[in-house]
């Protein structure tokens, strides 16, 4: 039997290949809004519309559909004028497709937010939903517009909005691909000393959050992070990175402001402040619903790395 059907935007990007199979075991009819739908191959698929095309365009593809899931975004554009670049793609496409969805759906929207909009790449403390949220960055600020522009227009109250943390997986670019690459290198790491922590998120575990979303009444005109349970340091993602690939941590310590200076000299200042600072959030008021978060993220990468 279908459970309905699903409008998926950013069906192909790195949530989306893994969320459509997933919405298909459980028994969802999936369409793909993507911006080239002949390229989609094996998944019925519509022409996603621009931020600048008229609201008819929105309503045409969400005119047979019962749920939508809204996926797509941009998190890194070097172009001029990028706040403006992040405005119209990451919070007036997901307005206009908010009120296509307020007047059509009989189901939910949920909207895939980022944690970006609660805080910035390094945060004090714990960081859960009750606090102000205080976006550092054109991306996350964005990101939060467009969450007020959705509470706003859909009133009936048939939206989740989720704020996932640093999502990890095969496929996975930025930070945790770089992460990777370095736990794949034969020599030995100088970063056992490092002992910033990070909230992670599974991927599979987030594809189950948005259908939890999709199902769960308890979730509705609600916004929440969605985390592992454990943050981890980089020794020990690196640590279960490589005993996944049935090798030794390989790691040794080395005084902090050398690597700070590394960083600089190579053009990596900004990745090492993400590494050297700590980002925890709780998805507690997420598993109040009756999502389930992972356990332990270092066996959860150590497990993929196996495969």
């Amino acid at each position: 039997m279908v459970a309905g059907t699903v409008l998926v935007t950013g069906a192909s990007g790195f949530v989306g290949l893994a969320l459509v199979p997933q919405l298909r075991s459980a028994g969802y009819r999936v369409v793909a809004a993507t911006r080239n739908p002949d390229k989609f191959e094996g998944l019925e698929a519509v022409r996603l519309p621009s931020p600048a095309e008229p609201a008819e365009a929105f309503a045409h593809i969400v005119a047979n559909v019962d749920h939508v899931v809204h996926l797509a975004a941009i998190a890194h554009t070097q172009l001029a004028g990028a706040a403006a670049t992040y405005h119209a793609v990451n919070c007036e496409l997901a307005a206009k497709l908010a009120e296509a969805a307020h007047r059509t759906i009989a189901g939910k929207f949920v909207f895939v937010s980022s944690i970006r909009a609660q805080c910035g790449s390094v945060h004090s403390g714990v960081a859960v939903e009750s606090d102000p949220p205080q976006p550092t960055d054109d991306y996350g600020r964005a990101k939060l517009a467009a969450e007020a522009e959705i509470a706003s227009i859909m009133t009936r109250g048939n939206y989740t909005i989720l704020r996932p943390v640093l999502v990890y997986g095969a496929g996975v670019k930025g930070n945790m691909a770089a992460l990777s690459k370095l736990a794949s290198l034969r020599a030995a790491l100088p970063l056992k000393s490092l002992d910033a922590r990070r909230s992670l998120l599974d991927r599979a575990s987030l594809c189950a959050a948005i259908i939890h979303s999709l199902r769960e009444t308890g979730t509705d005109a609600g916004t929440f992070i969605v985390a592992d349970k454990s943050p981890v340091t980089v020794p020990q993602i690196i640590t279960a990175i490589r005993r996944g690939l049935g090798r030794k941590p390989g790691l040794f310590s080395c005084p902090t402001w050398v690597l700070a200076a590394a960083a600089r000299l190579t053009g990596q200042g900004a990745r090492w402040q993400t590494m050297n600072g700590d980002l925890i959030a709780s998805s507690a008021m997420l598993q109040s619903t009756g999502w389930s978060a992972v356990e332990n993220s270092a066996r959860r990468i150590e497990d993929l790395s196996r495969h």
